[in-house]
């Protein structure tokens, strides 16, 4: 890297071949080439057959990086040992206001879900307080499973009519605890606090579920992995 960086090699230039560079940095060849591709996916080279390899830029670009979270379990970072338990389960139409913060169509008909999660043994408080909203006829199917199956929401709705979870759009914010909820969390009106949003699409892009929930500050974190994406992709 500081050799392309001084000029020694200048961008449009060719590396010296693998044995070359082993023998100048006394190192093996197969060093050489885990450093090259270190380089390579750092965007500062490109490597072809018959061609060397050629150096193409002085310094890194612009690092792009991306999230390395592979699945809804792990967007959602629910403790494996924690509980769902729901309080409260009504059908709704959505008023303008609620449409604008759903962000679905004014006077949709939606089954909302009033639910906490517990983990035993920590806390005689919930460690966050859920609002889930589900399209009404999917929610029908699935109404009765909730206070006894543990399992993702979205994952029982797919079970029960086929829809699969394409896209999930998280939204998080800094709040404080709403007056309604403070008693049930165990905090003061208007605790520091984070409010997650998640906004689920089926594979027709259509959205099918909203959940927004209420993490207390005192009680909870949420962690981002974010890796460097090579120049290669």
């Amino acid at each position: 890297m500081s050799g392309i960086a001084d000029g020694t090699w200048p961008v449009g230039s060719t590396l010296p071949g693998e044995t070359e560079l082993a023998q100048n940095f006394q190192v093996s060849r197969g060093t050489v080439r885990v450093a090259l591709d270190k380089l390579q996916g750092l965007g500062l080279i490109s490597r072809r057959k018959r061609a060397g390899t050629k150096v193409e830029a002085r310094h890194p670009p612009v690092a792009i990086y991306e999230p390395t979270i592979s699945s809804v379990d792990e967007l959602i970072q629910y403790s494996a040992h924690s509980t769902r338990v729901v309080h409260r389960i009504r059908n709704i139409v959505a008023t303008q206001a609620a449409a604008t913060r759903l962000g679905c169509a004014p006077g949709s008909a939606w089954m909302e879900v009033s639910a906490s999660r517990f983990e035993p043994g920590i806390s005689d408080f919930p460690m966050a307080w859920w609002t889930v909203y589900v399209a009404k006829d999917d929610g029908a199917l699935i109404r009765r499973r909730l206070k006894s199956d543990q399992r993702l929401i979205s994952d029982l709705i797919h079970e029960a009519t086929g829809r699969v979870l394409s896209e999930v759009r998280q939204t998080v914010r800094a709040v404080g605890v709403p007056a309604e909820l403070a008693p049930a969390l165990g905090v003061s009106v208007d605790a520091h606090a984070l409010e997650f949003r998640r906004q689920y699409f089926d594979q027709a892009g259509e959205l099918f579920q909203v959940a927004i929930s209420i993490h207390p500050g005192d009680r909870s974190a949420y962690t981002t992995v974010l890796k460097r994406q090579s120049a290669r992709g």
